[in-house]
């Protein structure tokens, strides 16, 4: 009965001394682009942003590797399907918005092919509070494989991050 309290101080000084540690970071991972099966059509890439320590807007995303690139949303709305752009994406503090197949989105145009025969390409995520993040993107075939030789680990590891593994 005596070891009660002290154990429950203890571990009350440790949750305390766990909610001074640093701020949770905002950034980007698990990026990767979808070739089209089109080479004239656009392709898609996705991505998770991890929330930081203070709420913040999404408000663009930049790449050199791409002619155009636009943010999209699918949605299914009384069993239609329909897609729309989006200007920003709303960050929660400590949340995680997830850029995947059936909902937001990048729409990328006119890829470089220097970029797929590299196997990657980097975008730059630019936020409300002035944080600018640069995040790769493992490129993709249509079929899902690796877009160029020797970046299968890569193009595996992005796969296994998507798949929850």
């Amino acid at each position: 009965m005596h070891l009660a309290f002290p154990l429950a101080a203890s571990t009350a000084a440790l949750l305390a001394l766990a909610g001074c540690g640093d701020p949770q970071p905002l950034y980007v991972d698990g990026g990767y682009v979808r070739l089209n099966a089109n080479p004239s059509g656009p392709s898609a890439a996705y991505f998770t942003i991890h929330g930081g320590d203070k709420p913040v807007v999404l408000r663009d995303i930049t790449t050199d590797a791409a002619v155009r690139l636009e943010m999209h949303e699918s949605k299914t709305q009384n069993g239609m399907a329909s897609m729309e752009e989006i200007d920003t994406v709303d960050v929660p503090a400590g949340e995680k918005i997830t850029f995947a197949p059936g909902g937001k989105h990048i729409m990328l145009w006119q890829i470089n092919p220097q970029a797929v025969a590299a196997g990657k390409m980097t975008f730059t995520f630019i936020f409300s509070n002035g944080d600018r993040i640069l995040a790769d993107a493992v490129i993709e075939n249509p079929d899902g494989s690796a877009s160029a030789a020797g970046n299968t680990t890569a193009a595996n590891a992005a796969a296994d991050e998507h798949a929850g593994h």
